[in-house]
């Protein structure tokens, strides 16, 4: 049996290295199709208007020439399944996101709006099967009355630390009595780093902790200014290995991910977005702004991370559960394959 996947940008999305992992583990074959070709122009929104028909266009037709035994599709866009309903091949679709509320927020409400939601309609009512990387999702997909199967997004067993706690602290300089506070993440203002130096500022004004910033991106110059006016509590370290995370989350006392509330906020919780599933992996406590509500971590408004941090430093925020991938998410992708299996044409 072989296994295609197919999304816009597979090299930019870890869990299809996970599910590699299962797959290949129980002896199937598997391979993500690498779009050949991306357009990229100056920013502008007619630009990206341009570059995303053009690059849609000729993934659409790698699309047509894709050969496996199981076709497994990710929306966002749902386009992506058009060439195979044109060839009436089965596919599984992975539903990771409502893809016509993120063209509204390109473009506002109207015909490319309009269109993306009949498109989405076709690739759900067309599905074999659906996967969902969050329950939260399930409220989409209900009213097509589909197989579902809901894979979380949590790390694989071997997301472990290489480093113990003891020393990894010690090699940055950061006090015994001292808690750290750990970001990690992009440093744009989608993943909220513009919300940090707010944080961070409260926070300091009332106690005494340790900021850790690891990531990079288009703010990491005016982060930079913290960690030379809080010398000896913030520092930032740039873009880590993937392999280098768990050292960096094992150290720390608590974890942060704050993010402006958006229309996406409610679909997504710990079982979708792995950096909360990486924090609980190690147990950390976590405080978090812009997603779903959760038993796994505290949940506040944007404008009370600072509150809600010193919260977690007092010890009054629980740790969460750990989940693993092998745990829970491959059982699921083996639900799918057997589904599939008995459910041959």
């Amino acid at each position: 049996m072989k296994v295609v996947y197919i999304a816009f940008d597979p090299l930019r999305y870890p869990r299809i290295k996970k599910i590699e992992y299962t797959l290949r583990k129980h002896s199937v074959q598997f391979d993500a199709m690498i779009p050949k070709f991306r357009l990229t122009l100056p920013k502008s929104r007619i630009n990206r208007f341009l570059s995303a028909v053009i690059n849609y266009a000729t993934v659409l037709l790698q699309v047509l020439f894709v050969k496996g035994d199981i076709v497994w599709v990710a929306n966002c866009p749902d386009l992506l399944v058009l060439p195979l309903i044109l060839r009436r091949r089965e596919y599984v679709l992975e539903y990771r996101s409502p893809w016509p509320i993120d063209v509204k927020e390109e473009f506002g409400q109207g015909p490319w709006t309009r269109l993306a939601w009949i498109i989405e309609r076709i690739a759900l009512s067309r599905a074999k099967a659906v996967t969902l990387t969050t329950s939260k999702l399930l409220i989409k997909v209900k009213p097509y009355s589909k197989p579902v199967f809901v894979i979380p997004n949590y790390p694989l067993e071997s997301f472990r630390s290489k480093t113990s706690r003891e020393n990894f602290r010690k090699k940055h300089g950061v006090r015994r009595n001292l808690k750290i506070v750990l970001f990690v993440g992009r440093l744009y203002h989608i993943d909220g780093a513009d919300l940090l130096p707010n944080i961070i500022s409260f926070v300091l004004k009332k106690m005494k902790a340790v900021f850790w910033i690891v990531g990079d991106g288009p703010l990491y110059s005016s982060l930079k200014k913290l960690e030379q006016k809080y010398s000896g509590f913030v520092k930032l370290f740039g873009w880590q290995p993937y392999d280098k995370i768990p050292d960096f989350i094992n150290a720390s006392d608590i974890c942060i991910a704050p993010r402006h509330e958006t229309a996406f906020s409610s679909y997504y919780n710990e079982e979708g977005v792995q950096k909360f599933s990486e924090y609980m992996f190690f147990r950390k406590p976590i405080v978090a702004s812009g997603r779903a509500e959760s038993k796994e971590y505290l949940l506040v408004n944007e404008a009370d991370m600072g509150s809600g941090v010193i919260k977690a430093l007092l010890g009054k925020v629980p740790s969460p559960t750990p989940r693993s991938w092998e745990e829970y998410s491959e059982k699921q992708i083996l639900k799918l394959l057997d589904f599939l299996g008995d459910n041959k044409p």
